[in-house]
């Protein structure tokens, strides 16, 4: 949990570094067809090209879906907040999946709970400042981010163990690059620079590991135990 974290920041310095140069559908189909080659490469390697049908599975695909809203919300955030902002705002994740456990009785949420849930909403707040000058439109995207992050994860820990991680990544990876496709067909695209290659190969291969690390994370431990962690993030992004 820790490392993926780390390893999802580093990709977000990348990513943010070829927003200001591209436009965010192209950015995407091709970090997507990097992190695509790169799953698929270790998929051979590590002989899981027989579970490839799992990556068709209706739970892995809605897992998928939620990646795609993810990236869309985060990427049009982080072209327009300062990383330091935005991980703050994210930081809501850990509140919303608090309650999202409670409203579908998924685990216990006790007194304690509760209150840790309202003082961290506050923080929040306090960050994204509603009504004031450096509160926009950008920071509603960063909080619809943080929900669809929490949905995805809720999801990750009901794919059976049976499901290899870097078959749930592959689809995910597929979703995300076709949402590049879908916004890229309102933007004028360009050939991008080597420079700009580097950073999308470069984001491919941190967000891949950092989306493995995540699921294996997800699946092998209590959320109540995970998600307090997601806060060191803002260490890294600092």
């Amino acid at each position: 949990m820790i490392f993926g974290g780390a390893f999802f920041v580093f990709n977000d310095v990348l990513v943010k570094l070829a927003t200001s140069t591209m436009p965010i559908g192209q950015l995407l189909l091709i970090r997507g067809l990097f992190a695509i080659t790169l799953v698929i490469g270790f998929i051979t390697v590590t002989g899981n090209l027989k579970n490839m049908k799992a990556a068709t599975k209706p739970i892995v695909i809605l897992r998928a879906a939620c990646e795609v809203m993810v990236t869309l919300t985060y990427i049009t955030a982080i072209a327009q907040l300062p990383i330091g902002d935005l991980t703050a705002i994210m930081q809501a994740t850990p509140i919303i999946m608090t309650i999202f456990c409670a409203v579908f009785r998924i685990e216990i949420v006790d007194l304690p709970r509760w209150l840790a849930v309202f003082l961290g909403f506050g923080g929040v707040l306090l960050i994204t400042q509603p009504g004031g000058s450096s509160f926009t439109v950008y920071s509603l995207f960063a909080l619809a981010s943080a929900s669809f992050v929490a949905i995805r994860d809720l999801i990750t820990r009901r794919i059976s163990s049976e499901v290899p991680p870097q078959i749930v990544i592959l689809t995910t990876t597929v979703f995300a690059a076709f949402g590049g496709v879908i916004i890229g067909a309102g933007e004028t695209w360009s050939m991008p620079t080597p420079l700009e290659f580097s950073y999308l190969a470069g984001a491919a291969i941190l967000v891949s590991i950092a989306n493995a690390l995540m699921v294996t994370a997800y699946r092998s431990a209590d959320i109540a135990i995970l998600s307090p962690l997601r806060y060191l993030v803002v260490v890294w992004a600092a």
